[in-house]
């Protein structure tokens, strides 16, 4: 399997490489517009379902026919039930929510400050008002969450500041052996879940050396948990970077920056606590 890993990485090297002697100029950024816009009403009615969309997951996951008089939980931090996936999934969430509401409004037209605090403002709402619902359910409103809550949209802050920390991206995959169920409830299968780490290989190389290394191909570090929460899991394998396949259209830039939030199916190794490693050509999960 090793070697089959190798003979992969040789490929996109050299696939890499001759994308790059014909690349075209790639787009960067998102060009501003005054007035509204037919993209800019679109952007800001698409930001609203999604909200709204996210309060009805909460809703249906955690807070249907629950109520119950506001409690506190603790679940200590990286050591409860979940193994600390919970806590990365709170990040994961409000990190996710930030990043696709700061670049629908910038493909809508927005100025930069105008997407950056509204993304701000909504993804901590968003995180407040989730633990805020459970405090009035059985799992009680847990401070720790709400720390990882502000923490996610507090990394995306500084990712859209500081360019060099876009080197490393948070990412999720998910791949339930019980089928999909409607509406999605990620939260109710966590053996399902893996919360990624993805490293943009290119950009971290020195210059020379990433002439050798494609801009498409990062390395994802993923953490997760098995046996019904009863494992830690550990990967380690390849992961798209859509981004670094250039274009010159705001619609493909948008769709590379929402699509890079989903880790892809690609070759990884896994460790589990208590058992062999396994290797995998397509990691699902």
């Amino acid at each position: 399997m090793t070697r089959h890993l190798l003979v992969l990485l040789v490929l996109a090297v050299t696939i890499g490489r001759a994308q790059d002697s014909t690349e075209i100029p790639p787009l960067k950024e998102f060009h501003q517009t005054e007035g509204w816009t037919g993209r800019k009403i679109a952007s800001t009615a698409t930001v609203g379902l999604i909200f709204t969309t996210t309060w009805i997951d909460a809703y249906y996951t955690w807070w249907r026919d629950v109520e119950k008089p506001f409690s506190f939980f603790t679940n200590d931090w990286l050591k409860g039930q979940q193994l600390g996936l919970d806590k990365a999934g709170h990040f994961l969430g409000t990190y996710a929510i930030f990043k696709i509401t700061r670049n629908i409004m910038l493909w809508g037209g927005y100025d930069r400050p105008t997407a950056f605090w509204w993304a701000t403002g909504l993804a901590l709402f968003n995180g407040l008002q989730i633990e805020i619902g459970d405090g009035f359910t059985p799992y009680g409103f847990d401070y720790q969450d709400l720390i990882f809550d502000f923490a996610g949209v507090g990394y995306g802050m500084l990712q859209a500041e500081v360019p060099f920390l876009e080197n490393f991206n948070v990412k999720f995959s998910y791949w339930s052996s019980t089928g999909v169920k409607t509406p999605i409830q990620f939260t109710k299968d966590y053996d399902a879940m893996t919360v990624w780490l993805s490293l943009n290989v290119h950009n971290l190389l020195p210059e020379k050396a990433a002439e050798y290394w494609p801009r498409w191909l990062n390395i994802g570090v993923g953490y997760g948990v098995d046996d019904n929460m009863t494992r830690r899991e550990l990967a380690i394998g390849f992961d798209l970077n859509l981004e670094g396949f250039s274009t010159r259209s705001e619609d493909v830039l948008l769709a590379e920056r929402l699509g890079d939030l989903w880790h892809l199916p690609m070759p990884a190794v896994k460790f589990t606590t208590g058992k062999e490693p396994q290797y995998y050509l397509l990691y699902t999960r």
